[in-house]
């Protein structure tokens, strides 16, 4: 907090970083609404400041377009096949927080891609809480050989050890026959 000299008044102020956790998004998207000037921004010393109230009152616009009509099943004309890696793992007792935060930090680091997804999930299994679903989708075309794709898992599996019990893991993989 810094104290305004003029008013006498306390003024609070956030950087991107704190911005991006109050608003759940990455500081990348902070500086992209401070680019498109949707967000009231300062630069201080290299570092960009915001009011803390802006940030509360600031309501993000949903990104992409809007779907009017529902996707289309379709299969891909050249004999392209989509597949997928399924994976349900239960949290730790007690871990969830810790879990969640982990999953903010490789998503601001941009870690833990799995060279070649065209997606990568991972949901809160509402059927049975305590436990998450990883959902890893490619293209068969942009798959690595499986050497590859062990390896970024084992590294997944080594970073999240300690908030996933993996000895109780479930894996199944497809091939999809449609998608969307």
């Amino acid at each position: 907090m810094m104290k305004d000299d003029d008013t006498g008044k306390l003024r609070d102020f956030v950087t991107t970083s704190e911005a991006a956790k109050m608003l759940g998004v990455s500081y990348y998207t902070v500086y992209e609404y401070i680019r498109e000037k949707r967000i009231v921004a300062e630069l201080v010393g290299g570092v960009y400041i915001m009011p803390r109230s802006s940030v509360e009152q600031f309501r993000p616009k949903p990104t992409g377009r809007t779907r009017t009509k529902p996707t289309q099943w379709r299969t891909y004309r050249a004999g392209a096949k989509v597949r997928g890696i399924h994976i349900k793992v239960q949290v730790r007792k007690g871990q969830q927080a810790r879990l969640i935060a982990k999953l903010e930090a490789i998503q601001e680091q941009q870690q833990h891609l799995f060279p070649g997804t065209m997606q990568r999930q991972i949901f809160e299994d509402e059927a049975n809480l305590g436990s998450v679903i990883i959902s890893l989708v490619w293209k068969n075309t942009d798959l690595p050989d499986e050497t590859r794709v062990q390896h970024d898992l084992k590294l997944f599996k080594e970073e999240f050890a300690d908030v996933l019990d993996w000895e109780t893991a479930q894996y199944s993989a497809g091939t999809a026959i449609i998608y969307t």
